[in-house]
Formats: C-alpha cells, structure tokens, sequence
C-alpha cells in the first residue's frame, strides 16, 4: 500500500516536471534593444507615423520605476521617463526560443513565468545590439569566446546582466572570469596609451550591480597576486567587514566593530601588504591599463589606502598616479606625507561624487593649503594629525567661511597654543570643529585657556578624581569643551570611591561623550540606571571597580537601552552573578563585550532559581548576537569555567566574527557554544592548563574554513594532525604559534605548499630557545633566518 502512495507521488513530480518543460518551451523572450543609433528623431514627418496605430499600451519596467514604454502596431515604441519629452525608436529585436543555464538563473525572467507568461518582453536601453548578441551566443558557448572584445561591449553586457538579475552561480562565474580574459587580451592589444570613450561613463552604467564588479575585482586581483585568497579578502572588502576611520584612540587600529555594515558596500583597501602584491601589474603595461579601467567604472563606495613607510608610498603613487579616485568616500592613514598622491595629475583628482574624506596625515601649513584647493566639492573633511598650530586653523578657518555647507572636523595630538589670536579663532564658522588631546604652551603640556574654550575643544578628558577638589565645576566647564571620551578615576594604591551625585547629574547634562572609562570607582544604584538612560554613550569600560549595591532592583521594571554597542569588564573587585546577567539584558544592541579576570558567581539560592528559571524563558526569546567577544581569567583561576554557558542566558554565538579566549581549560560544556559559531573570522585562544590538547577538529564548525583569517594559539603543545587540519582554512592569512612543547617531529608537518597564502609567526619559543635541527628545519622550508 505504501509502495504505491509513493509511486503515485512520484507519477505526479514528474506529471509536474514534463508540464514545467511544455510550458517553457512554449514561452519565448523578446529582447527590445533601445539605443541612439535607432531613435527617431525626425518622427511627425516620418512614413513611419501614418502607420502608427495602437495595439498595445502597456506600461512596463525598464531599468527602474518610473520609465514607460509603450508598444505600437510597427513595433515602434514610445520611451518615456519624468520631466522630459518622450522619445521614439525602431528597435532591434531578437527572439529567443531556447533556454540556457544563466537565463534560468535570471530573477526578471523567472518572474514573468510565475505569472504564466508565454511572450516575455524585456526592453534593454542605451545597449549596443551587437552587445546583446554576442552575450547570448557566449552564454550559450563559452568556447567561443572571441580573442578580443570591446570595452563598450564589455560594460554593456554587465548591464544586460543586471537588468536581467542573473544570480550569482558557478556559471555566472565562469563567464565573468572568460570576459575578464577577453577585456585583458583587448589592453594588450591596444596601442600603449588607453583612450577611454566619454561614452564608457554615460550615466547609466552605475546602475550595474556592484555584485558584479566585486566579482570581476576579486578575478583581477586573483590573476595578478596567482590566487591569493588571502590578498583577495583583504583587499576586495563587502557587506560583511565594515570600515570606519573612527577608534577609541584617534591614532589606533583602524578597524571599528561598533558601526553596523551597509548590505551594498564596496571597499578596496590596500595597505603595505597588499599594496606590494598588486604593485606587481607594472610588469606588464596591459595589466596596467587594466586596473586603470577597472578603477574608473568600479564605483565604490569607500577607497581606504594604508601606508606606513616610504617605500609603499612610492608604490601606491605608481598605482594611482593615472587614475581619478572613483570612490563615495576616500579614507587615508599614512605615517608619511600624503600630498603627492593628490598633484601633478592630468586629469581631476577626486570624482564629483567623492562626498567624504579622511586624511591622517602630518601636513605643512602649505601642503594643506594644496589640499583644500581640491576640497570645495566635498562634503565632510575630517583631517587626523599629530601636531597643529594656529596658522594651520587660521587657514581652515579662511576655507570654511567660504563653504558653509561643507563640515570639516579636525583631530590632533597635540595643539601648539603659541601665537593663538582669539580674535580670528571668533570667526571659527560652526561647520568647522577642532578637537585636540592636549594643549602645549613652548613644549609644555597645559590646560586650555578660558577665551579659546568655545573654538577649540578637547577630544579626550582624562580626571583624578578627588571628592573636595570641586570636580563638579570643573565638570561644568568641561562641557564647552565638547569631550568625546572621558576617563575618570582614582589611584590604584587608594580605595575606590563612590562619585558625588552632582558629578553624575553633570554627566547626564554633557551630551557630547561617547566613550566612558571609570577606574577603581563605586558603581552605586544611580551610576548602574544612568548606564541605562543614557542615549549618547556607546562603549563603557569598567575596570578595578565595583557593585556597591545588589542588583536585585533590576528584577522591575522595564526601562532598556538600545545605544550602547561595547561593554568592558576589566578586573571588577566584586563578582558578577545570574542578576548581572539581567541587567546585560537592558542593554539590546550590545555588540562587544569583555570580561577580564572577573569573577564569577555561579551558586543560586532556591528562591532565585525559581524566579530565574520563569526569567529565562523571556531571555531566551530575547538573545542578542555578539560580533566580538574576548574573555580572559588569571592564570591560575581553574575555578572559572563554563563562561560561554553562564553568558548564552543572554547572548547568542552563533553570528561572533571575532572572539579572544583566554582561560584555563576549554570544557566539554563550552565546546558545544564554539562549534556553534559559523562567522569566526578573528580566533585568538590560550589556554594556561599545561596539560590539555585542544581537539581543534571538535572545537571548530566546518564552516568556519571560507571564513577564519586569522588564528592566534597559545597552548601548551601542538600535534601533527593540527596543522592537517588548519592547512583546511582557504583564507586564513595569519597563523600565530605560542607554544610551551614544540619537538621536531611536529614540526616537520608543517610545510610552505599547504599554507602558501599564509603568514606563520612561531612566537613561543623564540629562536633562541628552539633546537638547531628545528630552526634548519624552519629556514629551508620558510627561508633564512625564521621568526
């Protein structure tokens, strides 16, 4: 009986299947080819318009919304867009009655079968009929691929692929890396100065899908750097890594986890690195006019370039020196002068749709004069240096007086107060912004005068705090300073005190913090609600404090906070338990979390279970996903384990892109949360019990070998089948070793061909303290002299 139930299902999947087939081969697409070559531009004196009578008028989508075509009897169409007059062409049209693989992966063609029709019709506009024709015969034969192909013919295919919404496959791949080829055989063949068409930046192409530059980026950078998956990922960077110019310390790392990533961004960013790797095209002038080409149409939306020595400055002038910077936003960070990428160019340096530039750069008063003559177009400046003086702001000043609708905003190191005239600091316009760390006086390091209060404002306030010292006046002031980050805190050696209660209203009234520090401070009830309230802090770091009171409180009420992104715990003097836990939960959009040698107190008494046990059905329906976690206990607390168990009441894993831990063992318990985690692309582990070996195969998800690129270890000893398995991660660009037992045998396993794209640093044991057989070892398969 139940033999047949599945024999009728299976009569009626493949009923379905030959019913699929019939109505597809009975459906055909028409292409409408749209161009100036074919619009009529003489139509009320044209034979054509006595024929003119209407069959069809049908409105329907053609690149975005707001066109309509209308059909007439003589296949002449009306165009039509808002605000313009309509135009008329005699298309070219081509039927097509057979399907291929990328044309079932079109979403627009999918779309019109769900809705059963059997005459699709699809209007290519500003395309090139020849284009057309040549994309459907290579889609149909990738072989034929032709030696050469032009580069208007190159972009118009892109665009037919767009309009068409081909998803990406395996076969939309293939076909991309082909045309990749044909464009590159096309520069070698051209003559060796490349003379691009005003046509190839007609307007329309930025509606190509930057998907597809993205891929066709990627296979550049792969053929140049031979593969190199690691450069790839570095360099070419998407939706899932987002990059900002902002940190915590306005000279720090460049990377920012607290800013949510757009879904369609673009970045290339090049550092030293990657900047030697893709400075290998200048071997070939072809390649050369390649990257030219493909940085004039990419259309990114940031270009963020890296320097931190002379030697690949130079280079990425040669990489630039030919190219308009073709971006929405340019960021730069160089440890050496920058100016000389922007002059003695023949064409503009910055495209009329760069809207944000971040320099941070020591500039002369002259080359920042240079600068700003390139700067009238452009939105928002922010301009990072070492060392300012007066002249530079006065200048600044002069600038933006003239652009008020432009913002500008200026972050130093250090303000030299000498020759401030505060007469010209009055005429500051508000769409400038100055801060400083600190203010000198002839090398000395000062407070800042009362008159220049108002003009010039103080990124970051470090205070000593001292109950009689008036601190809440000084509290009061500081709000004209406009402070991003505060630090408050007493001496290590002294006990921690309790804030004045003024100093917190204070607090609540400055508007301007972001970032809050408090060390070897008293975190009453109010400091733990004001946490809570706020809508301006973003990260909170806690550190040698603590709980004065008991959190119980928490249990009522509702009141939540959805603007802090990172929380700090750093060697708290008093435990966190499961009602720390409850207020974690009040805070919604908790990104980073650290908890550093704290301790935690696991044990309940009945009553609490009870209610905790009713809590967590609400925390579960509730969890936040992490993006970076770092955990750390002291060296000899092997009491505290279970750590990602005690936080999953709160937090899920499952989305960490980076996570640092740091314990004594990793126990059974916790394996079960690693594994979980799908998105690691930043794994730093140490584990300081001298006996364990960590089980990396159970500890780690399979998917996590397309997207790891960096692993850090420190443990006490590593096996052969370790290195077999992480030879497994395609893209990991750092392998960083500490290791407490590290013999030849082991070592010997780890060879050059199974990690070529990989940088492998041994940091435990020094050379010095590894034997001669291993250090041989390590030189001839790495080279002389390995780390």
């Amino acid at each position: 009986m139940d033999s047949n139930k599945i024999l009728e299902k299976k009569l009626y999947v493949l009923l379905l299947c030959i019913r699929f087939i019939l109505y597809i081969s009975s459906s055909k697409v028409v292409f409408f080819v749209l161009n100036d070559e074919n619009c009529i531009t003489d139509l009320c004196h044209s034979e054509i318009n006595l024929e003119m009578i209407f069959t069809e008028n049908k409105s329907v989508e053609c690149i975005n919304e707001e066109e309509k075509i209308t059909i007439f009897k003589n296949n002449i169409l009306r165009y039509e867009e808002p605000s313009k007059q309509p135009k008329y062409y005699n298309p070219n049209i081509h039927t097509l009655h057979h399907w291929n693989n990328m044309l079932f992966n079109s979403k627009l063609i999918k779309k019109y079968l769900d809705s059963k029709s059997t005459n699709i019709k699809i209007f290519l506009k500003d395309i090139s009929y020849p284009a057309l024709l040549l994309f459907l015969k290579l889609i149909d034969n990738s072989d034929s691929f032709i030696s050469q192909i032009n580069l208007q013919d190159f972009l118009d295919i892109l665009l037919i692929i767009t309009i068409l919404d081909i998803e990406k496959t395996k076969e939309r791949d293939y076909f991309l890396k082909d045309l990749l080829r044909n464009v590159m055989f096309e520069m070698l063949r051209q003559d060796s100065t490349l003379y691009f068409d005003n046509n190839l930046c007609i307007y329309h192409y930025s509606y190509i899908k930057k998907s597809l530059f993205m891929d066709i980026w990627i296979f550049f950078i792969n053929f140049i750097t031979f593969d190199d998956k690691s450069a790839e990922r570095f360099i070419i960077l998407s939706k899932n890594i987002d990059l900002t110019f902002k940190s915590l310390d306005i000279y720090g790392n460049s990377y920012n986890s607290i800013k949510k990533p757009h879904e369609t961004n673009f970045t290339i960013r090049l550092d030293n690195i990657s900047i030697n790797k893709t400075y290998k095209i200048f071997t070939s002038k072809f390649l050369v006019k390649t990257w030219i080409f493909f940085s004039r149409i990419a259309n990114f939306d940031i270009i963020y370039l890296i320097f931190t020595n002379e030697e690949t400055y130079e280079k990425a002038k040669l990489l630039w020196s030919n190219v308009t910077f073709y971006t929405r936003k340019l960021y730069i960070r160089s440890s050496t002068n920058v100016i000389e990428l922007f002059l003695n160019k023949n064409m503009p340096i910055f495209w009329n749709k760069l809207k944000v530039l971040k320099l941070e750069c020591n500039l002369t008063l002259i080359e920042l004069k240079k600068l700003l003559t390139l700067c009238s177009n452009i939105n928002k400046v922010t301009l990072k240096s070492e060392l300012f003086d007066f002249e530079r702001v006065r200048s600044l000043i002069d600038f933006y007086r003239l652009y008020l609708d432009k913002i500008c905003k200026i972050f130093c190191q250090t303000y030299k107060l000498l020759n401030t005239d505060p007469e010209i600091l009055q005429l500051m316009p508000k769409n400038l912004i100055f801060y400083s760390s600190k203010f000198q006086n002839a090398s000395v390091d000062t407070e800042i005068p009362m008159k220049f209060i108002p003009f010039l404002h103080n990124y970051y306030h470090d205070y000593q705090y001292q109950r009689t010292a008036g601190f809440p006046t000084s509290l009061a002031i500081l709000d004209c300073f406009m402070p991003k980050i505060i630090r408050i805190s007493i001496e290590y050696d002294s006990p921690a005190r309790e804030l004045n209660n003024s100093v917190l209203l204070f607090m609540k009234y400055i508007k301007t913090i972001k970032y809050l520090f408090f060390v070897n401070i008293v975190l009453n009830k109010m400091m733990l609600i004001y946490f809570l309230e706020t809508n301006t802090l973003v990260s909170i770091e806690l550190v040698n404090s603590y709980f004065l009171c008991s959190l119980d409180f928490l249990s009522y009420g509702s009141m939540t906070n959805r603007n802090l992104k990172s929380l700090a715990l750093n060697n708290l003097k008093s435990h966190i338990d499961y009602n720390f836990l409850i207020y974690l939960n009040r805070f919604k959009c908790i990104q980073s979390f650290m908890l550093i040698h704290t301790e935690i107190e696991y044990s309940l008494s009945p009553i609490r279970k009870i209610c905790n046990f009713f809590h967590s059905f609400f925390i579960q329906e509730n969890k936040k996903y992490l993006k970076n976690l770092e955990i750390k206990t002291d060296l000899n607390d092997y009491k505290t384990i279970n750590i990602l168990y005690f936080l999953s009441e709160v937090y899920d894993f499952s989305k960490l892109l980076n996570i640092v831990y740091c314990v004594y063992r990793i126990t059974e318990i916790e394996t079960k949360f690693f594994i979980t985690m799908k998105k690691l692309e930043s794994i730093t582990l140490k584990i300081y019990h001298g006996s364990d070996c960590i089980d990396f195969e159970k500890l780690f998800n399979k998917a996590l070998f397309s997207s790891v690129v960096l692993v850090a270890l420190n443990v006490n000893r590593i096996r052969e089948k370790d290195f077999k398995f992480f030879k497994l991660f395609k893209n990991l660009g750092l392998l960083s070793l500490s290791i407490e037992v590290l013999n030849y045998k082991t070592v010997s396993s780890l060879r050059k061909n199974n990690f070529k794209t990989t940088e492998i640093n041994i940091m435990k044991p020094v050379r010095t303290n590894r034997s001669r057989e291993i250090n041989n070892f390590l030189d001839e398969e790495f080279g002389p002299n390995f780390f």
